[in-house]
């Protein structure tokens, strides 16, 4: 099973000649915009490069900027947060770091992301699905319900490829309830549906199986090879990627004006201009329409920012005095009496060389949990735990837990499509408005969505598109 917090036209195969904007210049014969250079005819002073503004400072945003600064053009990066990743963000408040939103590169085989990762050295643990223990929802090891699920998941899929080709909005909850009807799933208890339906369906997509579309899942591809996570923290690529880079933080973008030549970006911190801007803020923060776009973006657009949507992944992060659990497993997961209450578990000791526990909660039971108190989602998980591990095991020394859909510069994990919406919306959420507004992020590649390996694409795509742009 693959945790993803996760360009028809592949941007790492075009052929795209980088360099200096000034010597692009010279073999085009084209001059660049700049709204803040001298005039070139009355100074005889060379014209400056031009200027981009790229707005959030997540992998997608600072691959953009990256690439550009490359190329020679004037960059600035504005971020709402007092940090740079967005949802790569690594936590190093216990020493050794834990990841709160990203914590995988999913297939490394190809996978630019993680080709980054090997430019840079940093250290790889490659994770074992299957090595797992399976408790029953009284806290006993249940050794037949992972053979079981296997079986019930290939029914489901293949329930899923027959209805997909005539029903386009069916969700893959319509594709559980098909397998039903058809029999393939009498050889399992409603917990056991249960269990497989969230494993191997709403934990990919972080969205419960009654909203995500079996259209929306088989539009996305992946890359081959194991999964492997980041034990010194996956932001090391971000912060790789932000060297030299011209970044204001604490600058919440609320307005872009993309009427005239130069598009003015209206700030917390007051108004900042450029020839073109990339945004590659969440879906979530689009959603909400918290930035007033001057004039209005194109309709397809709008449809697009309405009908797909985000999920919600949330972690909670127990550290313990010692270990009590079996360091062997990589996975803990649990049939539990309701479908998704904290069913899943990762034994983190091995990666961070301490005694914590991660666990998984998605959907709608990952957002209803956002709403308690941090001792009230403590006291929820240790009721769990002990159903595995006995009364006697201790209490967390401390704790560190997400709520992602109240962040307000995400309000989400990650995008998927829900009813109502298709794949090919990621594909207008992406569309350059005007030759000047760029946009970028997870929830814009067609290809790799969810995931930091497409959100890396997308900021590479948006810098290809304005490299372009200037050289025509």
């Amino acid at each position: 099973m693959k945790l993803n917090f996760k360009l028809r036209s592949k941007p790492e195969v075009r052929i795209f000649c980088v360099m200096s904007l000034l010597a692009l210049i010279s073999a085009c014969g084209s001059g660049a915009k700049s709204g803040s250079g001298p005039d070139n005819a009355t100074n005889n002073a060379p014209e400056q490069p031009a200027s981009v503004i790229v707005i959030g400072a997540g992998m997608s945003g600072i691959k953009a900027a990256n690439r550009l600064a490359q190329a020679g053009l004037r960059v600035q990066v504005l971020e709402g947060r007092n940090r740079i990743g967005g949802r790569t963000w690594s936590d190093r408040s216990w020493g050794n770091a834990v990841d709160l939103g990203a914590s995988w590169i999913h297939g490394i085989r190809g996978n630019p992301v993680h080709n980054l990762a090997q430019s840079l050295n940093q250290p790889l643990l490659e994770w074992d699905y299957d090595n797992q223990v399976i408790y029953d929802a009284q806290g006993n090891i249940d050794r037949q319900v992972d053979a079981k699920a296997e079986l019930a998941r290939d029914a489901v899929m293949n329930s899923a490829m027959v209805i997909s080709t005539f029903d386009s909005d069916a969700t893959m909850q319509d594709a559980v309830d098909s397998a039903r009807q058809t029999g393939d799933l009498d050889g399992l208890s409603e917990r056991e549906i249960n269990f497989m339906v969230h494993t191997e369906i709403e934990q990919e997509v972080a969205a419960d199986a009654d909203k995500v579309t079996i259209a929306g899942i088989f539009s996305d591809d992946s890359f081959d090879g194991p999964d492997v996570v980041f034990p010194q923290g996956y932001d090391a690529l971000v912060t790789a990627l932000a060297q030299d880079l011209d970044i204001q933080l604490n600058t919440y973008v609320d307005s872009i004006n993309y009427q005239n030549e130069q598009v003015i970006v209206g700030t917390s911190q007051g108004e900042f201009t450029a020839d073109y801007v990339v945004v590659s803020v969440p879906l979530g923060v689009l959603k909400k329409q918290v930035i007033e776009f001057s004039p209005q973006l194109p309709q397809e657009k709008q449809m697009a920012i309405q009908a797909l949507d985000m999920g919600v992944m949330n972690k909670v992060y127990l550290r313990f005095p010692e270990v009590f659990w079996d360091t062997s497993v990589d996975n803990i997961a649990q049939v539990s009496e309701t479908k998704g209450r904290w069913s899943y578990w990762l034994n983190m000791e091995k990666a961070t060389h301490q005694p914590i526990l991660l666990a998984f909660n998605v959907g709608s039971y990952g957002t209803e949990i956002e709403a308690l108190s941090d001792d009230e989602i403590v006291a929820a998980a240790m009721v769990e735990l002990r159903k595995f591990y006995g009364q006697d095991i201790p209490q967390p020394e401390d704790h560190i837990i997400t709520r992602w859909s109240l962040d307000p510069f995400s309000y989400g994990s990650y995008s998927y499509v829900p009813k109502g919406a298709t794949a090919d919306m990621r594909e207008d959420l992406a569309a350059p408005v005007a030759g000047r507004l760029f946009f970028a992020g997870e929830a814009t590649h067609s290809e790799y969505p969810s995931t930091v390996h497409g959100a890396y694409l997308s900021g590479e795509r948006a810098a290809i598109s304005i490299l372009e742009a200037i050289q025509d």
